[in-house]
């Protein structure tokens, strides 16, 4: 299960939270005609580093993970309620591993994106979100169309009031493991004027509460952020390295200017998993077959503490 999710959560996450963003900004209903206007803050910069240091026989180790996405609107408009937009962005994540040797094949791993996310508002109330996102991952040794991967989603987004509103789709990926096709969740809820839930249920919730009109704390519930899979070089028989996170974590947010934040977290990898696998150990379709048939060249379980910090603009 946490593998499966791995492949998809970020970039599931990333096209709710701006579908929400966009109609947040969108009243529910309008008894007048309004002029088209574009939608405001759809562009966004951010970028976290984290930092998650372990011991393994006395020895000193971590994993340091790196993200970056710049997102760009193409287009938008937003009228009685409905909201359309198009999206492109570039996207970069780095996995760099310290104190560990070179049963996995390296220590450097890296992942370049490319997503672009379409939202065609079908009424006020329903809007249909598209998403395309391939992604070059690898060690960088020996680039090739073999680094390639290919993941998509499609969404049916319901908005039953102002306050509330939900997601139901279908989310596809093709990875060095195999395909993937999983059903997906999603939940925006401003349960008050403080507090407010949202998330991919049950892959990944966050539960905010708003301290003043600059800042806010709560908790984060995450299955595979930071993690993914790499695909190694020719001279390792294109084998392929495989990292999962499960990460519970408490946030602080602050605005530090209008669009511009700062965020600092901690918490903990219940679960934080290295494996390294020949190119030939692969399943048809998860999750019809069963990941746990693969078996491993090499394998590193242990659980640790996990500190992170990132910025966010939105324009």
């Amino acid at each position: 299960m946490k593998t499966k999710v791995l492949s998809l959560i970020v970039i599931i996450l990333s096209l709710f939270k701006l579908s929400t963003q966009a109609q947040q900004n969108t009243p529910v209903e309008q008894s007048v005609a309004a002029p088209i206007t574009p939608v405001p803050n759809l562009g966004s910069f951010e970028s976290n580093y984290t930092y998650s240091p372990f011991k393994v026989g006395g020895k000193d180790m971590n994993i340091q993970q790196v993200n970056g996405t710049l997102t760009l609107p193409l287009y938008s408009r937003m009228q009685n309620g409905k909201v359309d937009f198009l999206l492109a962005g570039v996207g970069y994540s780095g996995l760099f591993l310290s104190g560990i040797g070179s049963e996995f094949g390296g220590t450097n791993f890296h992942s370049f994106s490319v997503p672009l996310t379409f939202q065609k508002a079908l009424s006020p109330k329903y809007a249909l979100l598209v998403s395309f996102v391939p992604t070059l991952s690898s060690d960088l040794k020996d680039v090739s169309g073999d680094d390639m991967l290919y993941s998509g989603v499609a969404m049916l987004r319901i908005r039953s009031s102002a306050k509330f509103s939900y997601s139901v789709g279908v989310a596809y990926s093709k990875q060095f493991f195999g395909s993937v096709l999983i059903p997906v969740f999603g939940i925006d809820w401003n349960i008050s004027d403080k507090w407010s839930l949202s998330g991919i249920i049950p892959v990944s919730e966050k539960l905010k509460y708003k301290l003043s009109t600059k800042s806010s704390m709560g908790v984060n519930a995450d299955f595979g952020i930071g993690g993914g899979s790499y695909r190694l070089s020719k001279k390792m028989n294109s084998a392929y390295f495989q990292a999962q996170q499960f990460r519970s974590t408490l946030f602080y947010n602050y605005m530090l200017a209008k669009n511009f934040s700062v965020e600092v977290s901690a918490g903990y990898n219940f679960t934080q998993k290295l494996d390294l696998y020949s190119k030939d150990q692969k399943v048809n379709w998860v999750p019809f077959n069963n990941l746990n048939d693969r078996v491993p060249l090499a394998e590193l379980q242990k659980r640790g503490v996990a500190l992170s910090t990132g910025i966010s603009y939105r324009f």
